[in-house]
């Protein structure tokens, strides 16, 4: 298992400050769809995205399944990812 200074290192030192505040709202909720996120955090969608994306390539949050959304389309859930796998 990582030790909590060893994680709280590696997003400190690794991830952007937009990237951290949106990272930080996945410790909050554990899993959002990229609107929820927006709504939640007050960052327009066209910020959201990219930095859900930035996060995604860099394994912090994977992709659950795919909700339908109170406007009734299709949005994928995000939910962050399991801390274990940065293990050394």
């Amino acid at each position: 298992m990582i030790q909590q200074t060893s994680l709280d290192a590696y997003i400190s030192v690794d991830l952007s400050k937009m990237q951290k505040k949106i990272y930080s709202f996945f410790i909050i909720y554990t899993e959002l769809t990229n609107i929820e996120l927006s709504q939640k955090s007050g960052i327009p969608i066209n910020s959201v995205t990219p930095r859900v994306l930035e996060l995604r390539k860099k394994g912090l949050i994977k992709k659950k399944c795919k909700v339908i959304t109170t406007s009734g389309r299709k949005a994928i859930l995000w939910y962050r990812f399991p801390m274990e796998h940065m293990e050394n």
